[in-house]
């Protein structure tokens, strides 16, 4: 089948849906003498690459190496996912795989997304979507060894249409040929990549933590200062209609006030960033609980929002705009105008410090948080590490996807995307390596905070936190690691993935575990950095860590990179 025909394939989605018949023909296995753990590998490096998520998943797949063509037929991987049986035909495979190994991959294949025709379509035909099937289109190549791209466009649109819905060996039995060819160096090559990946995230991590368990800083005798415990504190919440200039439509946020004396001036300010697909509701739970310990807190409500993505994947609206990566940091500095604009004629607003304003934000938010930090954009080097559409690359770090976006955005790039009136800065799992880089970064001059997550597969913590962290050049800088954390283990409100419905086992651990440490961490930040109060200090260590109940959580706090 031709490209064009591919691609045919993949445009009509409903009538093929509907009309497409299942290949029945089968073909000779070949024989092979792999290894053990390396056959195992293969296949469970190539489950991820068949589905946007870090699952486990094979294909009816020929490995061409040398004068060798071993071969894996669907219909014995849907025995196995249904029934645990392991016919003759593919024992051989399976003899190579531990048991453990064998429970992974039929837990895999039976792993079900419930995104239907509509969404995977939506998704498959973004500027992202379509930049990361071509880079996985490498190696799952046609039977011709052309890139993969179409095929796997369709098989997924075509999976997601059939009653069966979205589950691995249904995205193996609609692929549009009746042959997976494997680019098995370049399978290798990842292969040997994401051992080697893991392994340095594992080092640093454990160099991470033995560092901070030197820290001997004695923490306060008085357990009503304990950061993690709500304040006295009531708020009333408002509505702040806000006007950005680079956004066709206005937008409201919500300002969190806190009950003070009339007397009380100089009131702090937060503002909160939530992340791609989230809302300004996402991290209520921090607000109130900043704002019950005396702060106004501005949760803002991004173009970028869940209900914007809602609208995207049932296909009545468009994929975000790579244009919001400056219309985000934006939104910041009009929140702030909107405030002190508003100051004139409110009494209550006009006891905001909007001179000294900090910022949180998670994932797109950090990103969002670090440019009005000062952190500057490079696009230059950024073109230097984005492959162009004819010559793409596979990349681990799947954050490339959305920092690549910038280059795509039809609008002059601003050198700085800085408000002065931010002050400090928290930024949760962020994209930073290539979109700011070590020259971007360098620019950040506050007192900054970078949160990381080790299971974190979308902002992955090594190059995207750790690393970059070496590049602030602020004397007054923290990185928490938070073991078994994810992309998604802040996030409030029963948000899960946002918009995106995801897999538990993508989520992580509950989320009421890592509530108490941002709640803790930020509010002890925010007063020694807005506040300046010394004391708070103590707050932000390693001893004051040790008091939570770690499970399932481990948080390690460190000024500086071993």
């Amino acid at each position: 089948m031709t490209e064009g025909q591919l691609q045919t394939v993949a445009t009509s989605r409903s009538n093929l849906a509907l009309s497409r018949s299942r290949p029945t023909g089968q073909r000779r296995v070949k024989a092979s003498r792999w290894g053990r753990s390396h056959l195992a590998a293969c296949l469970l490096t190539v489950s991820t690459l068949l589905l946007p998520a870090p699952v486990r998943a094979a294909e009816r797949i020929q490995f061409f190496i040398g004068p060798f063509e071993p071969t894996i037929y669907v219909a014995d991987l849907e025995q196995f996912a249904a029934t645990g049986q392991i016919n003759r035909r593919f024992a051989p495979v399976a003899s190579r795989l531990s048991a453990s190994q064998l429970n992974e991959l039929r837990s895999a294949l039976n792993w079900r997304f419930n995104l239907n025709q509509t969404t995977i379509g939506e998704l498959a035909y973004s500027p992202v979507g379509v930049r990361l099937l071509r880079r996985l289109g490498q190696v799952v190549q046609t039977d011709n060894r052309l890139n993969g791209f179409s095929a796997l466009r369709a098989s997924l649109i075509l999976a997601a249409a059939d009653s069966e819905g979205l589950t691995v060996v249904n995205i193996l039995r609609q692929f549009p040929l009746r042959t997976i060819q494997l680019n098995y160096p370049l399978l290798q090559q990842l292969i040997q990549e994401n051992r080697q990946f893991f392994q340095a995230r594992d080092r640093t991590v454990a160099a991470l933590r033995a560092a901070a368990l030197q820290d001997t800083t004695a923490l306060p005798n008085n357990p009503a200062l304990d950061p993690r415990q709500p304040g006295p504190l009531t708020w009333e919440k408002r509505s702040l209609p806000l006007e950005n200039p680079l956004r066709l439509f206005s937008s409201t946020a919500d300002v969190y006030l806190p009950t003070l004396p009339a007397n009380a001036a100089d009131i702090p300010v937060v503002v909160i960033s939530h992340g791609a697909a989230s809302r300004r509701t996402t991290f209520a739970y921090l607000a109130e609980h900043l704002a019950s310990h005396g702060y106004a807190v501005v949760a803002l409500d991004h173009e970028d929002n869940a209900d914007r993505f809602e609208r995207f994947l049932l296909g009545i609206d468009g994929a975000p705009n790579p244009a919001i990566l400056i219309n985000r940091p934006r939104d910041v500095t009009a929140a702030l105008d909107a405030l002190e604009a508003l100051a004139e004629t409110d009494p209550l607003i006009r006891r905001l410090n909007l001179t000294q304003v900090g910022i949180i934000g998670q994932s797109l938010g950090g990103y969002t948080a670090l440019a009005v930090a000062g952190a500057t954009l490079n696009p230059e080097a950024l073109a230097a590490s984005c492959p162009s559409p004819v010559q793409e690359s596979l990349s681990l770090n799947l954050s490339m996807l959305v920092q690549c976006d910038l280059l795509d955005a039809q609008i002059e790039l601003p050198t700085s995307l800085r408000d002065e009136r931010v002050s400090s800065a928290i930024a949760i799992n962020p994209l930073t390596s290539h979109i700011f880089g070590e020259t971007g970064l360098n620019q950040v001059q506050i007192p900054v905070m970078v949160v990381a997550s080790t299971h974190d597969y979308l902002t992955p913590a090594l190059p995207e936190q750790i690393e970059p962290f070496a590049w602030l050049s602020s004397p007054d800088k923290h990185l928490v690691v938070v073991e078994q954390g994810t992309h998604f283990s802040f996030l409030g409100g029963n948000t899960g993935g946002g918009a995106l419905p995801l897999p538990a086992g993508f989520q992580g651990p509950s989320v009421s575990a890592a509530h108490p440490y941002l709640q803790a961490l930020s509010l002890a930040f925010f007063n020694r950095y807005s506040l300046n109060q010394p004391e708070a200090e103590a707050y932000l260590s390693q001893p004051y860590l040790e008091t939570f109940d770690q499970s399932p959580l481990r948080v390690t706090i460190v000024r500086d990179l071993p």
